[in-house]
């Protein structure tokens, strides 16, 4: 009898309820599911549902994976491969090409994402499968209940597809009921626009039939307002703006999400599913989790180590450029809430950059990379958990409202876009925190809410002249939102992508990290990024892996992307 691996998410790491924020859903765990058993009841299908949850978590047991980046999932390779060739952000040793635009097609951040999108393509594939053909009677409320579940499968199969095409392009689009095992062989799609139609076709039904509120009140499950907003940046990808407007606003005016009172308050510790969360993945607060934990917890998350200094117990895999330190308007707080420089102190630890001599200059190790730290994960110290209990925010509503400005922009409404980037401007100023209250974490650090309204520079006044300082030669609109989406989403999961998709990736290197000879130097007296590459508009995507067109026989060398 074949049997179906679905191994079940230990929703502890998960699923939260609505009813108590400290509270999280218990899910029995089970490794072997029979077709039969999985359609069986609603009980083993939910079972199933939760296996398809899992494959969002980090895998300690990484099997044919790479260890350290399965062990990481969620950090890398998606933060790197979404920041890095953008030069805001990198790290070193091996991961250092990406800031020389020099990665090659087996390079093991390709492999990793390639193999676990597919193995959890192949799990909702074969839920999707099995759970079709089930009886609608063993739902307590019928075909509606049926469908919900459905939904979800196919919103996380269309996470996964948008993903890859993302990174890879054109990639295989296994259907319902092939795995990577029963169909290793399959050819890409001839345009982008199949891949997207596929992508497009998985998120609309989800969006059909799941509601605004997660099913059964588990944050951890995919809702409408996610499968609309991911539909509705697949629709940016192919052009198809006035589509992808209308979706947006139908976000918007749900009155679902709302941006946070202030940045600082995202990425605190055991804060899950804030109001500004459109889709993310949490990690519990367990007791222990030190180096132990990789031996009796599932949901291990390298937060603290791939983002401290090394100077205190971190790995510094996500040094920040001394040009996206300098890069902010005066007054805009998320300068403060985004990074910590050299010669600063984090306000939550109280450890200061380059306290120790050995640790106190612009380039940090051999590899000579900018001595500056993303404060967004590292919140605590050596001392304290490993493992960070740091949700994974893959999507914010402010992505939403940036992208519904650049929509507004694409389709002959620029007042309406000016006001949407206004309003993350406002944010950013503090002047959603006047008269809140900060969470106790934030009130225990050396930062503080704004008291008072400031005034907000006019965005259009100063990208206008910002763009002719820097040399942009793209619209200013594209130059705002460009620039607003660099301060919104240092080492989130968007920005590389949105460089790409908008083809602002040239103007945005050229004007901000200029071609030199290559040399660690200091220009008016401030430390300057390397940058030896030429604008290669092939480097927009990464390559199919190696193995890939290695195993994959209706893949050959020919089908390699352009460039590789």
């Amino acid at each position: 009898m074949k049997k179906i691996y679905l191994t079940t998410v230990f929703a502890a790491a998960l699923l939260m309820t609505t009813s108590c924020g400290e509270d999280f859903l218990e899910v029995p765990r089970y490794e072997i599911l029979e077709p039969e058993l999985l359609i069986s009841s609603e009980e083993y299908v939910n079972q199933g549902l939760n296996a398809l949850y899992d494959t969002f978590l980090p895998d300690k047991h990484a099997d044919a994976f790479d260890l350290d980046i399965a062990q990481s999932w969620n950090m890398k390779p998606q933060h790197a491969l979404a920041n890095f060739p953008a030069m805001d952000v990198g790290g070193g040793g091996w991961d250092k090409e990406f800031w020389a635009h020099s990665w090659v097609a087996g390079k093991d951040m390709f492999q990793v994402a390639w193999k676990i999108c597919y193995r959890a393509i192949s799990r909702c594939n074969t839920f999707l499968s099995e759970v079709e053909k089930a009886d609608p009677s063993i739902f307590k409320d019928g075909e509606t209940a049926k469908n919900k579940i459905l939904a979800q499968a196919h919103a996380i199969r269309g996470y996964y597809y948008l993903y890859l095409s993302q990174n890879f392009g054109r990639v295989p689009m296994l259907e319902t009921g092939e795995t990577y095992s029963t169909t290793p062989s399959k050819p890409r799609p001839e345009t982008m626009d199949e891949t997207y139609q596929l992508i497009l076709d998985d998120f609309d039904f989800a969006a059909t039939y799941l509601d605004w509120a997660p099913e059964n009140g588990e944050y951890g499950r995919f809702t409408k307002g996610a499968a609309l907003a991911y539909a509705a940046w697949t629709y940016m990808y192919m052009k198809d703006f006035e589509t992808a407007k209308s979706l947006y606003k139908q976000i918007i005016e749900s009155g679902t999400y709302e941006l946070l009172p202030s940045f600082g308050e995202l990425y605190q510790m055991d804060h899950y599913w804030e109001k500004e969360s459109i889709w993310e993945v949490s990690f519990y607060h367990w007791a222990d989790l030190g180096w132990g934990a990789t031996s009796s917890t599932e949901d291990v998350w390298w937060g603290f180590y791939l983002t401290a200094p090394a100077e205190y117990g971190g790995w510094g895999g996500t040094f920040v450029s001394h040009e996206f330190c300098r890069s902010f308007e005066p007054g805009d707080k998320r300068r403060q809430y985004s990074v910590v420089s050299v010669g600063e102190t984090n306000p939550y630890t109280g450890q200061t950059v380059g306290a120790n001599p050995d640790y106190a200059g612009d380039w940090e190790s051999s590899n000579h990379l900018p001595n500056n730290y993303c404060l967004k994960l590292w919140k605590h110290t050596a001392d304290n958990p490993v493992y960070t209990p740091i949700s994974a925010i893959h999507m914010r509503y402010a992505s939403v409202l940036l992208n519904y400005a650049e929509c507004c922009f694409e389709t002959n409404d620029p007042v309406t876009g000016w006001k949407y980037i206004g309003m993350i401007r406002n944010r950013a100023w503090g002047n959603l925190e006047v008269g809140k209250s900060p969470s106790e974490q934030y009130a225990s650090s050396t930062l503080k809410y704004n008291t008072e309204l400031v005034d907000v520079p006019d965005a259009q006044t100063y990208y206008t002249q910002y763009k002719t300082e820097k040399g942009y030669t793209s619209d200013v609109w594209k130059v705002a939102l460009t620039i607003e989406r660099r301060h919104e989403f240092l080492l989130e999961y968007e920005f590389w992508y949105d460089l790409c998709r908008t083809n602002m990736v040239k103007d945005f290197l050229d004007a901000e990290y200029p071609k030199n000879d290559g040399s660690y130097y200091t220009k008016d007296g401030l430390p300057r990024t390397p940058r030896t590459f030429d604008y290669d508009s092939n480097r927009e995507l990464y390559p199919i892996p190696a193995l890939e067109i290695l195993t994959n026989s209706e893949i050959g060398p020919e089908d390699q992307n352009p460039g590789y």
